[in-house]
């Protein structure tokens, strides 16, 4: 009976290994995809913005001297509230000064600028202590020279609870398909060990000599090949006729 329920036990622990492995990887990749997609509403958006910057660099307006820009800031602010702020940065200057900005809070605060020639750049640093997503995008000039940065923060506050209720609602759906398999399972193997046990114990009073059921030895091959090797015979082995050469 021991043995019985260490195996029992050995199947359930592989099942509840197998449910909660299933289980992390689902949210994981559902987290990834969420993520994805709040982002690149901001991506529409900020792309939109990339190209009007670009514009007024190919016309040789200075970004220094762009008294637009401001006002195109604060317009897309205004206009997507899950955008917390915007920030454009000069990658000329050895300090990567910020020469427009706009929003709720200062993005460079925790500047996290990367001059390699990736077009985009994402992290999931906070400036402060609400999450938020910080996205890049190199803005270059006629000649296709990275000559600023522009910068936006969005809010992860939404996103994140999103995931949280996802792996709550995965965590029960897990606990009732562990419970399911555990009742499911857990009789079944019971009855299973049951009958090997049977089967083990008639084929030991086979060997021994002892009267068993004919019934039992006929219907069990095991039983058989103990009959047989109790009596010296060797077992039965059927052989197929060769073909004969054509």
């Amino acid at each position: 009976m021991l043995k019985k329920i260490k195996i029992i036990g050995v199947a359930v622990l592989i099942i509840f290994f197998l449910l909660g492995l299933l289980s992390a990887l689902q949210f994981f990749r559902f987290q990834h995809l969420l993520f994805d997609i709040t982002q690149s509403r901001v991506e529409v958006v900020a792309d939109a913005l990339k190209r009007d910057i670009e514009r007024s660099v190919e016309m040789g307006i200075a970004l220094q001297s762009n008294a637009q820009l401001p006002m195109m800031l604060s317009h897309v602010i205004q206009s997507n509230p899950n955008i917390l702020a915007i920030e454009v940065s000069d990658l000329s200057s050895a300090n990567r000064e910020v020469l427009w900005s706009a929003g709720k809070r200062p993005i460079s605060s925790k500047r996290s600028f990367d001059t390699s020639s990736s077009n985009r750049k994402t992290s999931a640093t906070s400036p402060e202590d609400t999450p938020v997503f910080v996205q890049h995008w190199s803005l270059v000039d006629a000649l296709g020279v990275s000559v600023a940065r522009l910068t936006c923060s969005s809010d992860k506050a939404e996103a994140l609870s999103i995931a949280a209720t996802a792996r709550t609602e995965l965590l029960r759906l897990a606990t009732h398909l562990f419970i399911a398999a555990l009742a499911l399972l857990a009789p079944i193997l019971f009855f299973v060990l049951t009958k090997l046990d049977n089967i083990v114990l008639t084929a030991k009073s086979v060997m021994l000599g002892e009267t068993v059921d004919e019934n039992t030895v006929r219907n069990s091959e095991v039983c058989q090949l103990a009959q047989n090797a109790q009596a010296g015979k060797p077992a039965k082995t059927s052989i197929q006729p060769k073909a004969a050469p054509v």
